[in-house]
């Protein structure tokens, strides 16, 4: 297998105020993590050979084609793509521009994400079919919703293990605390207001047993960077310490873990399998030992627990 280890470096980033935007459209929000990204790289939009859009909700939101962005930010008739694959979306765009630098195709790329969710009505509860492949995808899951999904997931944990309801549901408010409380120190985050483990343990049931607390927000928002060699960026960065590219892994579902016998339905099946590549393209041979900071999915508090053991760093 080919790796990029130490192949790209990252020399900008960006990203918008999160929340419920409703005072600005997808456009807007592109132009000002893209503002944000370029001044932090230091370059000009000129320098940039391609980019990658990632973008998931888009029937009222930037259309299926990438002229959106393109066009927002006047890009220098360069090569722009598209991308979609659900929570994974954004990856999706970064992982294409980092690769194109890796291949030597390019010589600086861009990757930006965007979601207008608030303008979708998309409360998190409703189903979100509207394509003919989402029709498809939700004839093996009908009526299913974010939360109940992941409730699923929270019982599953909850029967493997033998953990009571209560024990349970304590265990994954140590999470709620945690994400409220690092929301506070950023001025950036949609919620902003810490939260105690007896509020996270009081509120409203959502999908048995995640409350109110446990469920993330729905938010409208955009965040980019733009990649390079590690040549070109000592040459735009020569006094600043470079932040390089050390694996991307990306798994897929067949779909044969929830259709067979085996699964247990309390670990992500894709996860481990995306672990267990990227640890072994980037020289990690102890994750809990050699990895100092972490950002895991967290659309529900279940979700971080699982996958922090399930890229093995609890």
């Amino acid at each position: 297998m080919g790796t990029i280890k130490d192949k790209v470096a990252i020399i900008g980033m960006g990203c918008t105020r999160f929340g419920e935007r409703w005072d600005v459209g997808a456009e807007e929000l592109m132009v000002e993590a893209f503002q944000e990204c370029l001044d932090d790289a230091g370059i000009e939009k000129k320098d940039i050979g391609a980019a990658w859009l990632g973008t998931c909700f888009d029937s009222i939101n930037v259309g299926k084609s990438a002229l959106p962005m393109s066009m927002t930010l006047r890009l220098p008739m360069i090569p722009v793509t598209r991308v979609e694959n659900f929570c994974a979306t954004g990856t999706e765009a970064f992982r294409g521009a980092c690769y194109a630098v890796a291949s030597g195709a390019y010589d600086i790329c861009l990757a930006l994400g965007v979601e207008k969710v608030k303008d979708t009505g998309y409360g998190g509860l409703a189903s979100f079919t509207g394509s003919d492949s989402g029709s498809r995808i939700w004839q093996w899951f009908p009526n299913m919703t974010a939360p109940g999904a992941f409730a699923q997931l929270a019982s599953a944990y909850s029967a493997k293990y033998k953990i009571s309801n209560k024990d349970l549901k304590r265990a994954i408010a140590h999470v709620s605390v945690k994400s409220h409380a690092n929301g506070v120190l950023n001025p950036k985050a949609h919620l902003r207001k810490a939260v105690s483990e007896e509020q996270v343990m009081a509120s409203p049931i959502i999908a048995h047993p995640l409350g109110l607390f446990d469920c993330c927000g729905v938010s409208d928002g955009a965040a980019c960077a733009i990649v390079t060699t590690p040549e070109i960026a000592k040459s735009l960065k020569a006094d600043q310490h470079l932040i390089k590219v050390k694996a991307l892994s990306v798994s897929v579902s067949s779909g044969e873990e929830s259709i067979g016998n085996n699964w247990d339905g309390a670990h992500f099946v894709t996860t481990r399998i995306a672990a267990t590549r990227a640890y072994e393209e980037a020289g990690i041979k102890d994750p809990r030992k050699e990895i100092s900071m972490c950002e895991v999915h967290d659309c529900f508090s279940i979700t971080e627990m699982v996958t922090m053991e399930d890229l093995h760093l609890s």
